[in-house]
């Protein structure tokens, strides 16, 4: 991990924190969880596209992102 992620996930982190209300506390968790997901799933694709890119087939594409199956590689790709 990169200092900046730790930071950020440190910000994050005391952010919830200081949310005193348990209720409110599990809401900002889920908003930032909601998030959180849709960034991954963006960086992800992109990382599939960029692999493809430089001659990769989708197997191994599929290998690098977890081993996953040459067709999820592609799904994972188009963004599905």
């Amino acid at each position: 991990m990169t200092p900046a992620l730790d930071t950020a996930i440190a910000a994050v982190d005391d952010a919830l924190a200081e949310i005193e209300d348990p209720t409110a506390r599990r809401d900002a968790m889920r908003v930032a969880d909601a998030k959180l997901s849709e960034v991954f799933k963006r960086h992800r694709q992109g990382i599939a596209n960029d692999l493809h890119d430089k001659g990769k087939p989708w197997r191994e594409v599929g290998e690098i992102l977890g081993g996953v199956s040459a067709q999820r590689a592609w799904q994972i790709s188009r963004g599905q």
